[in-house]
């Protein structure tokens, strides 16, 4: 068996594994990134054309500095790449006034000083009325919103790790991960690779790789579908129908507007969104079935009165979801030699690139620029 010897080995390079190896290159560091798929793979969680980015999160303010970052990072890794990675198209917060949707949008945007428009039910019906809107629903505008491609952003990545030096191996599972004295031994195929940090951001497989950790963290399915207009198709275009999440009344969603001709794409949340538990991750790689789309199509009906609301197009996605809601990055197992990165809980991409540093600096220097306490590992354990 063949050794290799480097400062970090990056195990998965979907969003925040991809983000980790191009940082901890472009910081000097020898590399390898290993990938038990093709890059860009829609078998985990990074991929299905669109995402949304957004600064007024309502999963709370500590979120804020990272999705900040993460613009920043994503505008760089265009400029290096020459490719679209980010498309603007402003975002909605679309909920009843006073509801907890619309309170939480309006202090994360005060918190981040994100710059907002206040839009009550008849400006929103002459704006957008693409919506089929209450007369008690309110939104919040933000101009500085848009859509982010996964997979053009993890590709760009990878591509950006390999130019700073980084030694990138795809189609390569990893068979054992063994933390010992010094140093960790990562097993891929007959190799060996023998590295002072990992990084660990295998999505829904990341746990099989280090039992000896306990995280309570569960894999959701997910049903990503897309919609086709009945008219002008340019009507759900970035340039007139922003991305949008919504909680009024009964209708409770999210959608990105068509930035490739494949229709509008929404989701449901909430109680109507009957998504599957997942044993293992392979239990996921079915096409979506009738069950899964039916909900979607229901909210689709409803919304939107100028889809059509049968889906046009489906695929299969899945989130690593933590009791909370939100992210676990940190170090575990025996002195801290694992950066872990996981339960990102479906709203992790717009924060991928600034995760992806925080990976690399924890990896690297033992701390980050960002304050991840809210985010630790250990907030889990029992107290003794």
């Amino acid at each position: 068996m063949r050794t290799i010897r480097a400062d970090v080995v990056v195990i998965g390079l979907g969003a925040m594994g991809s983000m980790a190896a191009w940082q901890a290159a472009s910081m000097g560091a020898s590399v390898i990134g290993v990938e038990q798929f093709t890059i860009g793979h829609a078998r985990g969680s990074s991929h299905g054309g669109s995402r949304i980015y957004r600064q007024i999160l309502f999963e709370g303010k500590e979120y804020v500095p990272l999705a900040r970052r993460s613009l920043d990072l994503i505008r760089a890794l265009e400029r290096g790449s020459g490719q679209t990675l980010f498309t603007p198209s402003g975002g909605l917060v679309i909920g009843t006034e006073g509801g907890p949707l619309i309170q939480d949008a309006l202090a994360s945007a005060a918190a981040g000083e994100v710059a907002h428009e206040w839009l009550k039910a008849d400006d929103l019906r002459r704006r957008y009325p693409q919506h089929a809107v209450f007369d008690d629903d309110v939104a919040v505008f933000e101009p500085g919103a848009g859509v982010l491609r996964p997979e053009v952003c993890v590709s760009a990545a990878v591509e950006a790790a390999g130019r700073a030096g980084a030694d990138i191996r795809t189609g390569s599972p990893v068979s054992a991960l063994r933390v010992e004295d010094g140093h960790v031994d990562v097993t891929v195929g007959e190799e060996r690779l023998l590295a002072g940090k990992v990084v660990l951001a295998s999505g829904s497989w990341t746990l099989d790789l280090l039992p000896e950790v306990s995280l309570p963290l569960r894999t959701q399915r997910s049903c990503l579908s897309w919609f086709t207009a009945r008219g002008d198709g340019e009507t759900y275009g970035p340039g007139r129908f922003p991305t949008f999440v919504r909680e009024s009344h009964d209708l409770e969603g999210w959608g990105i507007p068509d930035i490739d001709g494949q229709g509008v794409k929404v989701g449901v949340s909430g109680a109507a969104a009957r998504k599957r538990w997942l044993e293992r991750p392979e239990d996921n790689w079915y096409d979506p079935s009738p069950e899964d789309v039916a909900p979607v199509e229901d909210f689709c009906r409803r919304a939107f009165p100028g889809l059509d609301p049968r889906v046009a197009k489906a695929s299969a996605c899945m989130n690593s979801k933590s009791p909370d809601g939100d992210f676990v990055i940190g170090p575990v197992a025996t002195g801290g030699r694992v950066v872990f990165a996981g339960g990102f809980s479906g709203h992790g991409f717009k924060h991928a690139a600034a995760v992806g540093l925080a990976c690399a600096q924890l990896a690297l220097d033992g701390g980050s620029e960002f304050d991840l306490t809210a985010f630790s590992p250990t907030r889990f354990e029992e107290p003794r």
